[in-house]
């Protein structure tokens, strides 16, 4: 998140969203009857007699007064509702009711009437500055699978092929120079800057590939070689992401703390360790009482009937609260997919709790 201004005494921030994490983070921070100030744009259509049928879409800054904040199904996008109370220009009426929808990139100003409260300081404190961001090309002389992670969630580029298959795959001694620049110009459509790029896949493809990055892009000087996988493609990148020697270069990466909180969750589970919570209400009751060390919650917690977002927001901001952490997944990943299967929340508690619903 890029943090423009906080300004505590006059209750205002000023932030942009650069990855997904981010605009849950916004999601938690906005509350009913803030003010939420952005852009958004009006389609405009000449009416009068000798116009001409064309439509113009006009920028303006709309300041709102919060009724709802939603996040959608892919948490790419926030879409904040709630009535009109100032307005660059005359295309949009004041009270009216308006959306304003955010996206990574947007830049979004907040006033909160009753100032900020001390978890929501910390939530913009936690995501300012640089945020896990790097890429992981998995590789052989076949084809080349492509991934970028940003926090907790993983872009998937399509895959580049080689060409090069069959007897001319086992025999080609050759340069595969072309091949590598395919490679390097996909990577760098999507790159996050400054970001370390970390090679993997079966045979010596991936030092060649990594050595091309050092010598001849100097925007990938942090290209990395790792040993440990055979696969390459896109199959490859999610191999990679479950590789020890790629946990073990990400240090504390939040994407490397969920995977071994969810590890531990696994292995509480096969003990019959109580110190776990499955279900909403268990974690709730388990958060409200400063049990949960982390949470694990993943996108399929928002088609639960019994679940909605402000309770989710509260759950979240209660285990911050006693300075807990919290993770949000998605399907792009493994992690994902397994906290699904858990039924899309899972705490880790510092202590047992007794549950208060049927497991």
């Amino acid at each position: 998140m890029i943090i423009h201004r906080v300004d505590t005494r006059h209750d205002l921030a000023t932030l942009t969203p650069e990855q997904p994490d981010d605009l849950w983070t916004l999601r938690r921070i906005i509350s009913k009857d803030d003010l939420v100030a952005g852009e958004s744009s009006r389609v405009i259509k000449e009416t009068s007699e000798y116009a001409r049928p064309d439509k113009e879409r006009v920028k303006v800054t709309v300041t709102i007064q919060v009724e709802q904040a939603r996040l959608d199904s892919t948490l790419s996008r926030l879409r904040i509702t709630g009535k009109i109370v100032d307005i660059s220009n005359d295309v949009l009426t004041k009270n009216a009711f308006h959306s304003l929808t955010i996206s990574e990139g947007r830049r979004v100003s907040i006033r909160k009437p009753n100032g900020f409260t001390p978890v929501e300081l910390k939530l913009i404190e936690g995501s300012k500055g640089e945020r896990d961001s790097y890429a992981i090309v998995a590789i052989d002389m076949r084809e080349a699978g492509i991934g970028v992670v940003k926090g907790t969630h993983l872009q998937i580029l399509p895959t580049v092929e080689s060409g090069v298959s069959g007897k001319m795959y086992q025999e080609s001694r050759s340069k595969p120079t072309n091949y590598f620049v395919k490679v390097a110009d996909a990577l760098a459509v999507v790159y996050p800057p400054q970001a370390t790029v970390y090679v993997l896949g079966p045979g010596n493809t991936k030092n060649g590939f990594a050595n091309f990055l050092l010598q001849n892009r100097k925007e990938f000087s942090s290209a990395m070689p790792l040993e440990g996988s055979d696969v390459a493609g896109e199959d490859g990148v999610y191999v990679a992401i479950r590789n020890p020697n790629l946990q073990s270069a990400l240090g504390e990466s939040r994407l490397a703390r969920a995977s071994k909180i969810l590890q531990e969750v696994m292995r509480r589970i096969s003990l019959g360790d109580s110190r776990i919570a499955l279900a909403f209400k268990d974690n709730l009751n388990a958060a409200m009482q400063g049990a949960t060390e982390s949470l694990l919650v993943s996108e399929k917690i928002f088609s639960l009937k019994d679940v909605d977002e402000e309770s989710l927001v509260k759950l979240l901001n209660t285990v911050e609260e006693y300075r807990g952490e919290t993770f949000l997944l998605d399907s792009s990943t493994d992690l994902g997919e397994q906290t699904n299967s858990l039924g899309a929340v899972v705490g880790l508690l510092r202590f047992p709790v007794r549950a208060i619903s049927p497991q």
